[in-house]
């Protein structure tokens, strides 16, 4: 059973390695395609738009990544109890972190990294709650909770 396992290991680090291998050489050639695009402009401006060039993404972290850059240097737990504070009645993180991306402008984003938002204000807000500033009852649905601020 040992040698079973030995072997698993050593075939995960060997395409481990492999895909190491892969995602490097694959950024020197976009490097490379970067560099032939920019020699190819400055002989003919129009030979490049003439290119079919599939749309780049302009992030290309982890949605998980992406909620912390978006949210780094904001005051989060300011705009929670502000967006709580306006709602007229209990609201689920989803719903309050859908509300913070529209009002802190990263709207668009949200069709990506919208679970993972919702999950990092839903930490949040049981930290909040476990010191008294929010509380939570149980949403109709049994499986997610409300959240209002404790008054």
């Amino acid at each position: 059973m040992v040698s079973i396992v030995e072997e698993l290991k050593g075939k995960w680090a060997e395409l481990d390695a492999r895909l190491e291998a892969i995602t490097a050489e694959a950024l020197i050639l976009e490097g490379q395609k970067a560099a032939i695009l920019t020699v190819m402009e400055i002989f003919d401006p129009s030979a490049t738009s003439k290119l079919s060039q599939q749309p780049k993404r302009r992030d290309r972290s982890t949605p998980g990544r992406r909620v912390t850059d978006l949210l780094r240097g904001r005051d989060v737990r300011r705009g929670v109890l502000e967006l709580l504070r306006d709602a007229e009645e209990p609201i689920l993180a989803g719903d309050l972190s859908k509300q913070f991306a529209e009002r802190e402008g990263f709207e668009t984003e949200i069709a990506v990294i919208g679970p993972n938002l919702a999950g990092r204000f839903s930490g949040l807000l049981d930290r909040m709650e476990q010191v008294g500033l929010v509380r939570s009852s149980e949403a109709p649905d049994g499986r997610r909770r409300l959240w209002e601020i404790a008054r």
